[in-house]
């Protein structure tokens, strides 16, 4: 039996196969996206347990992605978690106000990644979470 579906959105190539690496060496089924204006679309089509979306794509951010997914009544529910390598002060209050349920800090290790799935997908406290 297969883990549920992991969408996972990033515009560096490299961090993307990494992590579709590490979801299928843990039987998650990884769907990888590498440009803002195809997300919601794979989304509908996918219907992911769970979403990483990195912050800063070409052409759009990831907030206003993000914004878009939760428009989508099918997809409302489903955690999205942050990925990024800004640090500033009041960033986890944001993504909160956004509808983001946590954040993982790049570059992040293998067990800070996978700790962030796990946590995504049964989030039984609904509290932000930040993984770094």
């Amino acid at each position: 039996m297969s883990h549920p579906a992991v969408l996972i959105v990033d515009d560096n190539v490299v961090n993307l196969e990494l992590y579709g690496e590490l979801l299928d060496m843990t039987g998650y089924r990884a769907v990888l996206v590498d440009r803002a204006d195809t997300v919601v679309e794979t989304a509908l089509r996918e219907r992911p347990a769970l979403i990483f979306l990195d912050l800063h794509l070409p052409g759009q951010s990831g907030q206003a992605v993000a914004a878009s997914l939760l428009a989508q009544p099918v997809l409302a529910g489903t955690p999205i978690v942050a990925l990024t390598a800004v640090r500033r002060d009041g960033l986890a209050d944001h993504l909160r106000s956004l509808g983001f349920c946590g954040l993982v800090s790049k570059p992040c290790g293998v067990e800070t990644f996978l700790a962030a799935v796990e946590w995504g997908l049964r989030r039984q406290d609904r509290e932000f979470r930040t993984f770094s």
